[in-house]
């Protein structure tokens, strides 16, 4: 190794810590900030190619640069083993939010677990959502005799429904051994393993108590391999233990066989003293499975739900139940009164205002749709056309406020989130976003919102609004970037431009990179095997899927498919939104058996909550891009067909057009 590399460190993070340099900074800086850009990117890629005595000479020129802490960061990341203990205690310290500083952290910490230098890490560890390092933060206090709260400490760590590493064993040695470990903690343990479905643990854990409290560990154990036999008659007294393992055999058997756990469950609670919130657990299971299993006894399960009881999932299936058959009267009553959850609000108001349309109410009907029309969204869009009345758009600009802006461009991580966007950096760009906006004000969150949109960042905009609970500002909640791409294909592919406009805002935010936990890619999330098989189907010679982080492939791609779900599904712009979402092939299932259903009656009853919410939001989105292109504002009503039922391969039913036109 060179005598440069072996002596390489990095500028001192002050004199009080007197640190050694690994790098002798010249003075000079860069003439302007584009030149510092070119040089950051050189020195990275000096650095990369382990070129260390040119990337000394670069760095060396970039000390008063924004991102020059980020070559730092990489330089310590790369050489953590040739880096000392106060060099990377002296980095963390002056850049403590500082994103990669949490990176670096994790790294030493594992570099200094994997050469046992207990002490080092006891000393610079700070609180991590890993499970391995947490581990190794108890071990290292056990090591370096560190032990004050440290059984408690151990207790946290070890309550988990789920296995923990092994490096964790020697403290949890510790903690058996220990006065705190009584049957009751290790009950609470066991109650969350089955609740985790982790058997192998529970059964380990139950070895570990009195013989007669093991043989309920292994009673629990059966019930849940097979609920089915061990419901049935059970020889259990009218113990806690007995009803807390009923409880769970029947929302378990519920899953499989809800019929059967309906009977079981009216066996059992004559038999068994239940107490108040194992009853409302079971009974509340038993009302959901029965309704998405379309059992008969459904209506009444949920209707005896208790009104506390009722949260969004309880609310959905009611709603879903009523409407699947026509039970107005019902629907009537279960919309009734105030929403304990503020977000359902206006969707109960709406149906309780179609119920009483439907039973002959009309006026009051109105008075309600009337109460809704202000809203923008959905519901306040679908009650306005109930009354034939053109939307308010509501649209106000977010205050201009100068000295906000200043402060807030001035901010070191705001600077630092531009330079690296300017970069394309943009992961670590939105990361100092994070960070920089975690504390700010609702008002200058708003300021923040402005900024962003004035950068092109167009995600970061639009999320930050969001944070800020501050939804007026419609220019900067639904921009319009990409727009001689986007207008392109919308014409090529003979689309709804505001409704591709308002896919994309709900699919990533005009967010190229976006990756979602499930793999969909870029503007319109598009999978990688739908993005193959489609570029397949374009004719592309090849196909990778970096392809669909590029805006204009991703489009392409994507509206291909949309068209394809849209030909597929008769033209129905609703059933082609969630097929888009959820598949084509769950939105067949959904159709109805025969008939023709009206479509926000049919919306409602789509199963996937994701997907239900997914097209509302794309509907009314699709009606504010009107106004935003300055086209006329189509009514949600106009986007909207009755849903046919399926007729052998085609799904479009022209039974349906009068229905439908008559809705306009």
């Amino acid at each position: 190794m060179s005598r440069a590399v072996t002596n390489l460190v990095f500028l001192a993070v002050s004199s009080v810590l007197a640190v050694t340099t690994l790098l002798a900074f010249g003075s000079a800086s860069a003439a302007t900030l584009k030149e510092q850009r070119a040089m950051f990117l050189r020195a990275k890629k000096e650095l990369q190619a382990g070129h260390i005595e040119s990337f000394q000479d670069i760095a060396g020129k970039l000390h008063d640069y924004p991102l020059y802490p980020y070559l730092r960061f990489e330089y310590l990341s790369r050489y953590l083993w040739k880096a000392k203990d106060a060099q990377l205690a002296a980095f963390l310290k002056q850049y403590p939010d500082l994103p990669v500083a949490a990176d670096l952290r994790r790294s030493w910490l594992y570099y200094l677990a994997k050469r046992n230098h207990w002490q080092t890490y006891v000393d610079n560890y700070t609180t991590q959502n890993d499970e391995l390092l947490q581990c190794y933060y108890l071990h290292a206090r056990l090591k370096a005799g560190r032990r004050a709260y440290l059984l408690e400490d151990i207790r946290t760590v070890w309550l988990t429904g789920g296995s923990r590493p092994p490096q964790c064993d020697e403290a949890f040695a510790l903690l058996y051994k220990s006065d705190l470990m009584m049957d009751e903690l290790l009950w609470q343990r066991i109650r969350l393993a089955m609740n985790d479905g982790s058997t192998r643990l529970a059964a380990y854990l139950g070895r570990k108590l009195r013989h007669t409290d093991r043989a309920w560990v292994d009673r629990w154990i059966a019930m849940h391999n097979n609920p089915w036999k061990w419901t049935a008659d059970p020889a259990f007294g009218d113990a806690p233990q007995a009803r807390e393992i009923l409880a769970y055999g029947i929302r378990r058997l519920a899953s499989r066989d809800v019929g059967k756990a309906i009977e079981r469950w009216q066996q059992l609670r004559g038999r068994y003293s239940f107490d108040t919130d194992q009853v409302s657990g079971i009974e509340t299971r038993l009302a959901v499975m029965a309704a998405r299993n379309d059992q008969e006894d459904a209506t009444a399960l949920l209707d005896a739900i208790r009104p506390q009881q009722v949260d969004e999932n309880i609310f959905q299936w009611r709603i879903a139940t009523a409407l699947k058959n026509r039970d107005w009267h019902m629907l009537l009553k279960w919309t009734a009164g105030e929403a304990t959850d503020p977000s359902l609000r206006q969707r109960r108001q709406y149906w309780h205002a179609r119920a009483l349309e439907e039973t002959g109410a009309v006026e009051q009907a109105r008075a309600i749709y009337q109460k809704l029309v202000g809203e923008r969204d959905y519901y306040g869009f679908a009650a306005s056309d109930r009354l034939g009345i053109p939307y308010d758009m509501h649209h106000q600009r977010v205050p201009e406020d100068d000295a906000a802006m200043q402060e807030l461009t001035a901010m070191p991580g705001m600077v630092r989130a531009h330079e690296l966007l300017q970069l394309n950096m943009d992961y670590y760009a939105r990361r100092e976003w994070y960070g920089a906006t975690a504390d700010l004000s609702r008002h200058q969150l708003q300021i923040a919102a402005e900024l962003a949109s004035q950068w092109g960042w167009y995600d970061r905009a639009i999320l930050t609004l969001g944070k800020a609970e501050a939804y007026d500002d419609l220019t900067l909640r639904f921009p319009t970037p990409f727009d001689r791409v986007i207008s392109r294909y919308a014409k090529r592919f003979k689309l709804d431009l505001a409704w591709m406009y308002a896919l994309i805002r709900a699919e990533s935010a005009f967010m190229e990179d976006a990756r979602s936990p499930s793999g969909a890619m870029g503007l319109m999330q598009v999978m990688p095997e739908t993005g193959r098989e489609t570029a397949r189907a374009m004719g592309w010679k090849s196909f990778h899927s970096r392809d669909l982080n590029h805006y204009e492939k991703n489009i392409h791609i994507g509206t291909t498919y949309l068209r394809k779900m849209y030909d597929r599904f008769g033209n129905n712009l609703i059933l082609a939104t969630a097929a888009y979402n959820a598949g084509p092939q769950n939105v067949t299932a959904w159709l109805p058996r025969k008939g023709c259903v009206e479509p926000d009656i049919w919306i409602e009853q789509i199963p996937y909550t994701e997907t239900r919410k997914y097209v509302s939001r794309i509907l009314y989105y699709a009606s504010i891009y009107d106004w935003r292109l300055q086209h006329e504002i189509k009514p949600v009503s106009m986007r909207m067909s009755y849903i046919a039922a399926k007729s052998g391969r085609k799904i479009a039913d022209l039974s349906c057009t009068s229905a439908a036109l008559s809705m306009r």
